[in-house]
């Protein structure tokens, strides 16, 4: 099966990148982020991995990462078909302040909160 993915673009008060496939659903292969956003000052925003419309990005890597415009990271979270999930101990969901502190972590396995 060949599936065909598209690049949208819109500009509002922040650049918005999406790959889309003929059937409107979010996805992309190889590794690559599906959605992007970026601030007017051309620092990124947003991150996103899906596939078939479902935030998903396996190896231990986040399918989800925000940033703030500064530059600093603000937010970083792994899915599994489009539920959050991250296993060996390790969070799923991460957030920090704007000077770098981290704020919370949370654990999830399969979307539902462990710790």
């Amino acid at each position: 099966m060949i599936t065909l993915q598209f690049k949208t673009t819109t500009n509002s008060s922040r650049t918005k990148s999406d790959w889309k496939t003929e059937n409107n659903r979010l996805h992309r292969l190889n590794s690559k982020p599906a959605r992007q956003l970026w601030y007017q000052n051309g620092q990124k925003s947003c991150e996103e991995y899906y596939e078939n419309n479902r935030l998903h990005r396996l190896n231990s890597k986040p399918a989800r990462q925000l940033w703030y415009q500064n530059g600093q990271k603000s937010c970083e979270e792994y899915y599994e078909n489009n539920r959050l999930h991250r296993l060996n101990g390790k969070p799923a969901q991460q957030t920090w302040y704007t000077n770098g502190q981290k704020s919370y972590e949370l654990y999830y396995e399969n979307g539902e909160c462990i710790k």
